[in-house]
């Protein structure tokens, strides 16, 4: 999979994610020309599991891709799923019939042989399926979304701006979504017969993986999450492939009994005259019958399917997963962080006064003001909070509800030798800071003149955040994008 800049999560969304999905197109074609190849025997896999990233992410982002993504692309590559997926079984299960191989008997070997040249069989016809598909959907779907992914509508509002959200911001809010329905699919997963739960928790995981795999390298959590991650998907692959092979081996029970039977009724078709004869074939055929081999794998199976949900039930359930999703909740975290660093996405009221039942805050005494400039408006800040003093150098692009906003921290020297050009464009205000959830209202009472505002900062344009009782009843009005409250127009 190709590696991507760190700064591809400060882009806005609907280009990052385009710009993935065709390294993930170009990926998948790299695979396909392998699978030409009749001496790679990795081909097949590596291919399937480029289709895979490519249809998950196409998946998660097709409300932000939109056209980029059409259905009969996705229905083509759906197809080519499909067709991968009867090889990879047949190519697993030869792997662990011959890996046990020698601890059966002579007569259940009988049965092994049977199936292993019946998979065999199924693998090549498999391989013949996966050719064919290639060959009707791989490349219209290449050459469709290759045509559609590199351009894209933006819509503009006429006093906002373009409505965006950053990568980074919209991969957390997904991170999270994904991680909150993993959790549920694996706690809805109680015995070791439930095929489709134990199916539905190792899609879940796959589309989490695939969602972080692009930005795991810029992120602190990143690699021992997906390491976990990993784990995950493998202890439940092993649970599914259990599932999937006993259906395999009943299937195959069941055409064998339909076979015997065929014989059976042929030896009775040979009349009393030669029932004697056909009574001993009937007993050598059993001699030699697969099923006893088929069904000892059976119960093999079985009892593989119940150790590797004992595993599950143990390495990933309960207290067992908070690891896990304490990495992922970081990681989103971070990238929470990142998002507010480059896109400012804030509401802001007017009240009548300071909220007297406001409920505990934390206080900061704030000077900043503003360096000349019209176009380009850049902030010195001098935060003091308990006994702590901090200093901060922001510049702010654009106007309304969203704003481009980047900021960093700065030495004492460095503010005060700015402060000086300052002059004459300077606020200063007392800020109540009370949180709410995981928001923070920031309540902006002015020392150098009668205002005071209410500010929150949210982590995308299409959240809004409830009016607590403590501050509706001083709400005066809401003031987000007028200028006259803007704190680089109160500088005077």
């Amino acid at each position: 999979m190709a590696a991507f800049p760190d700064a591809l999560l400060d882009e806005d969304e609907a280009r990052a994610v385009r710009v993935v999905a065709l390294a993930l197109v170009a990926d998948a074609t790299a695979q396909r020309e392998r699978l030409s190849q009749s001496d790679d025997p990795e081909a097949l896999h590596d291919f399937r599991v480029a289709i895979r990233r490519l249809r998950s992410w196409m998946h998660l982002h097709r409300p932000v891709l939109g056209r980029s993504a059409p259905k009969r692309a996705l229905r083509w590559l759906r197809r080519l799923a499909s067709a991968s997926n009867h090889g990879r079984d047949a190519e697993v299960l030869l792997e662990w019939l011959n890996a046990g191989k020698g601890a059966l008997s002579a007569r259940h070997r009988v049965g092994l042989a049977w199936l292993v040249r019946r998979l065999t069989l199924a693998r090549t016809a498999a391989a013949a399926d996966v050719a064919s598909a290639v060959a009707r959907d791989f490349d219209r779907a290449r050459e469709l979304l290759e045509s559609r992914l590199p351009s894209y509508r933006l819509l503009m509002h006429v006093h906002e701006g373009a409505r965006v959200a950053t990568f980074a911001g919209a991969t957390s809010v997904l991170a999270r979504a994904q991680a909150v329905t993993l959790r549920r699919r694996l706690d809805a997963v109680r015995s070791d017969d439930d095929a489709e739960g134990v199916h539905r928790a190792r899609i879940a995981g796959k589309r989490l993986r695939y969602l972080l795999e692009p930005i795991v390298p810029h992120v602190a959590e990143g690699g021992a999450t997906l390491a976990r991650l990993k784990r995950l998907q493998d202890a439940l692959g092993d649970l599914h492939d259990a599932h999937v092979w006993q259906g395999v081996l009943a299937a195959a029970l069941d055409d064998l009994s339909r076979e015997e039977a065929n014989e059976a009724e042929a030896a009775a078709a040979k009349g009393a005259e030669g029932a004697e004869r056909a009574e001993g074939d009937v007993r050598r055929a059993r001699a030699r019958s697969p099923r006893a081999g088929v069904l000892a794998l059976i119960a093999q199976l079985q009892e593989r399917r119940q150790e590797r949900f004992a595993r599950v039930q143990r390495d990933w359930s309960g207290v067992a997963l908070a690891p896990f999703f304490d990495g992922v909740e970081a990681i989103a975290s971070e990238l929470d962080l990142r998002a507010r660093s480059g896109v400012e996405i804030e509401r802001k009221y007017l009240l009548r006064g300071l909220p007297p039942n406001m409920p505990p805050a934390s206080l900061q005494e704030i000077a900043q003001g503003y360096l000349p400039g019209r176009r380009l408006v850049e902030r010195i800040r001098r935060v003091r909070e308990d006994d702590a003093e901090r200093y901060y150098r922001t510049v702010k692009l654009g106007a309304g509800m969203v704003r481009t906003e980047v900021e960093e921290a700065c030495s004492r020297e460095v503010f005060e030798a700015l402060w000086a050009l300052t002059e004459g464009r300077r606020v200063h205000k007392r800020r109540h800071v009370v949180a709410q959830g995981t928001l923070h209202w920031e309540i902006d009472e002015f020392t150098d003149r009668d205002l005071v505002l209410a500010e929150i900062e949210l982590p995308s344009v299409d959240l809004t955040a409830e009016l607590p009782a403590w501050l509706l009843a001083q709400i005066e009005r809401e003031v987000t994008g007028e200028a006259e409250y803007v704190n680089a127009n109160l500088a005077s």
